[in-house]
């Protein structure tokens, strides 16, 4: 019966262990590949918020019988908290651009040398005064010599949503990678000295390639879906060849950290 056992032993295939060098390309290229998503996301919508702030302003519109200066009603509108910028308009230069911008609806509405454009002022306000951007208004509306207060409501709450989407990317983004690098800090010092790592980064080279790899595939990969909106949206916006890098680099160490892993297991 052991004779038997011996034979059927001798008989059994004996198969090469996996290297895993497929392993760790495909979760760097996994993992990079989601992280560029991201950073194009959160560049479109720092891009879009960037537009939408440029493009944002409050009117402030003069009460015709008032008797305030518009250097004081000026001067009052910038004291409110949140103000960043208030620039007067007078009624001359407001007609002055209605004509630059449509000519010639003016010339068919307006008869000469009539002028109904009020006295304005423009002001810009700080991105952290939009979340209670009525407060802002309801504090204008009480500034004397000002009669109406105007601006774009689905406006601000594009903008307000678009800063909040790219931070909340900048913030999963920023604990990912701190739980990556956590991970790896406690895999590379188990059990090993800055001189074993060394000797390994040379011997384990090609899981430092395979990772390196899937993180370039990545990179590439994540411009080849994203190119097309250049085609649907005028907004089209990389991000900063730094962050393509840092992938890539990402990718390298986590190959290297799989296979440290997988020696520590073994």
């Amino acid at each position: 019966m052991d004779e038997h056992r011996h034979n059927h032993d001798n008989h059994r295939p004996h198969f090469k262990p996996r290297k895993g060098y497929r392993v760790a390309f495909l979760l760097a290229f996994a993992a990079g590949l989601m992280a560029e998503m991201l950073l194009f996301m959160h560049a479109q919508m720092r891009e879009i918020s960037l537009i939408l702030k440029d493009d944002f302003r409050i009117i402030a519109v003069r009460d015709e019988r008032a008797k305030e200066t518009a250097e004081a009603v000026g001067a009052a509108l910038s004291a409110l908290k949140g103000s960043e910028q208030v620039v007067f308009v007078s009624r001359q230069d407001r007609l002055a651009r209605l004509k630059a911008d449509e000519p010639e609806l003016v010339s068919s509405v307006l008869p000469p040398g009539t002028n109904p454009m009020p006295d304005t002022w423009e002001v810009v306000i700080a991105e952290e005064a939009l979340g209670d951007i009525n407060a802002w208004t309801d504090a204008a509306w009480r500034v004397p010599g000002v009669g109406d207060v105007k601006y774009k409501p689905l406006e601000a709450y594009a903008i307000m949503h678009s800063v909040f989407y790219g931070h909340l990317i900048t913030l999963g983004l920023a604990l990912a990678f701190l739980s990556f690098m956590i991970m790896a800090a406690m895999v590379l010092t188990h059990g090993h000295t800055p001189a074993t790592l060394a000797a390994s980064l040379g011997a384990d080279r090609v899981w430092f390639l395979s990772g390196a790899g899937g993180g370039a595939a990545s990179v590439l990969a994540a411009y080849a879906v994203v190119y097309p909106v250049k085609y649907l949206s005028p907004v089209w916006v990389w991000p900063n060849p730094l962050w393509q890098a840092a992938v890539i680099a990402s990718g390298s160490l986590l190959g290297w950290v799989l296979c440290q892993w997988k020696n520590d297991k073994s």
